[in-house]
């Protein structure tokens, strides 16, 4: 592209191109500038100098979750239970099984905290990433109804345009400052969300996650791993209890009554078992459904960006011919900057739909994290 600035002599004019080439990836002393993606992993916003990136806060949200830290505790009581039991000769069979079991549970329960900790994290941390583009937005915004106010001004003086017209003008400017002040106080707020779960102080900044690679997985193999819930485990090892308890009054020197006793608790866990298991595999194929649709939304999202980048290239080829005005090509601009605001929520509807994928399956399938 040539030299904005030698386009046209008016300073007022290179400001206006200044402006609206940020939305085409140039960079810019007090600005950084969005690029456009190749591909749906690349994530762009307007980007702080520093900040955080996603994995940052997951890891920092992981050493400093209560839930998490309580459950790593519980597993370590849990397993030093275990393994005591196991290695006492005086302790009867159902203490060291109900012992292992206990293990077990503890250890999904562990996990269940993480995960529940990364799509928590993963929530706050694109409320602040879309707090930040929503600013930019709302910044750009605010510049185009302040050149509008500008034009009306103008045509009013050479009797081109009303009083009304200027009013009106001033309104959509006002509206649009509010808009700003209000997306500045959202961004704080998300903010502050994101400092609580991750234990990091002041104004956090963000950085968009790069190239995001989910786990590749059908929902037949999903399910296939379900039992690793906490909910299946603990359904498990009541049936697996239950069962013990038969078997230990299934002989001639116990009452009739307490074998059927026992027998109708088998029965009653085994319902627990198969109703907990419906319940995991719906949830499941509902997580999974909603990450299929965010996807195919998030190539229409690219889609539109891809048209709206062209659009602005027309224009700024067509300003330079002298056929539109530089008013005209803000506005292209805008409508960059909202298409790619637009395909950047789709790309963080994207990754909360795979932290609640992951969730619902009980392992991460969100690209970020490692194993949890």
């Amino acid at each position: 592209m040539p030299s904005l600035v030698t386009v046209r002599k008016d300073s007022s004019l290179a400001l206006t191109l200044l402006s609206a080439a940020l939305l085409m990836g140039q960079p810019a002393a007090a600005q950084a500038a969005p690029t456009t993606p190749a591909s749906p992993g690349n994530a762009s916003t307007q980007m702080p100098a520093s900040g955080i990136t996603l994995q940052a806060a997951i890891t920092a949200a992981l050493q400093n979750n209560a839930d998490v830290r309580t459950a790593q505790a519980n597993l370590e009581k849990a397993s030093a239970t275990n393994t005591a039991a196991q290695a006492d000769p005086s302790v009867l069979v159902a203490a060291k099984l109900s012992a292992r079991n206990a293990a077990a549970l503890a250890a999904a329960q562990l996990s269940g905290a993480r995960l529940a900790a990364l799509q928590s994290t993963t929530a706050a941390f694109l409320a602040v990433l879309e707090g930040q583009e929503s600013v930019s937005v709302q910044t750009l915004q605010v510049q185009a109804d302040q050149k509008a106010v500008q034009v009306a001004q103008a045509k009013q003086q050479v009797g081109n345009a009303t009083a009304l017209d200027v009013q009106n003008a001033q309104n959509t400017l006002a509206a649009s400052e509010q808009g700003l002040a209000d997306a500045r106080a959202q961004l704080a707020l998300a903010q502050a969300r994101l400092g609580t779960l991750t234990g990091l102080a002041g104004k956090l900044q963000v950085l968009a996650p790069d190239n995001v690679s989910p786990a590749a997985a059908s929902l037949a193999q999903l399910q296939g791993q379900l039992p690793r819930l906490s909910a299946l485990v603990a359904a498990g090892n009541a049936v697996s209890e239950a069962q013990l308890a038969v078997d230990l009054a299934n002989n001639d020197y116990t009452p009739a009554r307490t074998l059927a006793d026992a027998r109708t608790a088998l029965a009653n866990a085994q319902r627990s078992q198969l109703s907990a298991q419906q319940n995991a595999a719906q949830t499941l194929a509902s997580a999974y459904q909603t990450w299929q649709n965010a996807t195919e939304l998030l190539a229409v999202a690219i889609s539109r960006e891809d048209a709206a980048k062209k659009n602005f290239e027309q224009d700024t080829a067509r300003l330079q011919s002298g056929t539109i005005s530089a008013v005209d090509l803000q506005a292209t601009g805008l409508l960059l900057k909202k298409a790619q605001y637009t395909r950047l929520q789709a790309q963080g509807n994207v990754l909360e739909a795979l932290a609640a994928l992951s969730v619902a399956a009980g392992q991460n399938l969100s690209g970020v994290g490692g194993t949890l």
